[in-house]
């Protein structure tokens, strides 16, 4: 709300230029009032309180039945709410740095049916303002949260944001595909477009339902798309959504999927044109696996996917140089070949 108070008067005194001195003095001061209106309102919705918004796959959500559960200490309190908000209890009204670091608060929140638990959160983060709750199934997940491992490790996630705390978001992975999904999806796939087919074949792959057919399909659709020529225009099947969900796979713990990740090492725009950060997240990752693999490739090739991955190195130097770390320490040519790639010693 505030934000929308601060445009509101940016674009009033854009138009009080063409009025006289004391009009622009008067619709100022009007501004101005209703400003701090907004501002107190908004302060007044969160005194205490902090309210929960609710989204599924990035849409907002109805929020039926919500609930609310924090456990400190072995203590589970159930605030008092009202509507879709709570009041915060006593015992987190207190200054950020009066919590010691071995304090963590297990919240537990329930909308629509769906009870999301995030444990060991930091206390402090119960305070006033505004909570934002997520459901993220495959599609969305990939596509804004591929960088947490978390999602790897479950068929989707649940997501809590907390604002006024930038960057700060916490997930909990789920184990279990949504009731009747699969089925939902498996009967569509009769007669759907090219792209609904590639995107249904990663859920269907996440969700392990008649995994190797559909992860096959996904490694098939990519090799098709590299065998375009260069600089192709994307289109609805061949774009960087299809090297994520491969990707994603591997993570997940198709380790055959290495190898063909490797071998398609390009210097290209199109399709795989963030292959770069993939092996750079390799290398720091499963470095010793992934030099046992490059050592099957040919010397130039195991020199295009170190420079690749130097491409996006250039943006974050700490783990550019832990991995250059690494590969002084590591025995092989295919070491040699990496750090010679990263600008040697």
């Amino acid at each position: 709300m505030r934000v929308i108070a601060d445009s509101v008067s940016y674009l009033e005194v854009g138009h009080v230029r063409a009025y006289s001195a004391d009009v622009r003095t008067f619709i100022l001061r009007v501004t101005l009032i209703l400003a701090s209106i907004v501002n107190a309102s908004a302060q007044s919705r969160h005194s205490g309180f902090i309210a929960v918004s609710f989204a599924i796959d990035g849409s907002p959500a109805p929020c039926d039945g919500f609930r609310v559960e924090l456990a400190l200490n072995g203590e589970t309190t159930k605030p008092k709410r009202d509507r879709q908000r709570f009041e915060i209890p006593e015992t987190f009204k207190r200054p950020p740095n009066k919590w010691t670091d071995d304090q963590r608060v297990d919240i537990s929140l329930t909308c629509s049916g769906h009870t999301l638990i995030f444990p060991h959160q930091h206390p402090a983060f119960v305070r006033e303002g505004d909570w934002q709750l997520g459901i993220a199934h495959p599609l969305y997940a990939a596509k804004e949260y591929a960088y947490t491992h978390e999602f790897d490790r479950g068929a989707w996630l649940g997501y809590l944001i907390f604002e006024g705390e930038p960057g700060v978001v916490t997930f909990s992975s789920q184990p279990d595909p949504p009731a009747d999904l699969s089925d939902a999806l498996r009967k569509e796939q009769q007669g759907a477009s090219p792209e609904r087919l590639r995107d249904i074949a990663y859920v269907l792959a996440v969700f392990k339902v008649e995994y190797q057919k559909n992860r096959d399909y996904l490694l098939s659709s990519l090799n098709n798309c590299l065998s375009r020529p260069k600089e192709s225009p994307e289109d609805d099947v061949c774009d960087s959504d299809l090297l994520t969900f491969v990707a994603n796979l591997y993570w997940r713990g198709d380790t055959a999927l290495l190898a063909p990740l490797l071998q398609i090492a390009e210097f290209r725009r199109d399709v795989i044109g963030d292959i770069g950060t993939l092996y750079a997240d390799l290398l720091d990752g499963r470095g010793v696996i992934v030099l046992s693999a490059m050592a099957e490739l040919p010397d130039d090739k195991q020199q295009l996917v170190c420079k690749l991955a130097d491409d996006d190195l250039s943006f974050n130097s700490p783990k550019r140089e832990r991995i250059k770390a690494f590969l002084r320490e590591a025995r092989g040519t295919a070491a040699v070949q990496c750090l010679s790639a990263l600008g040697g010693r």
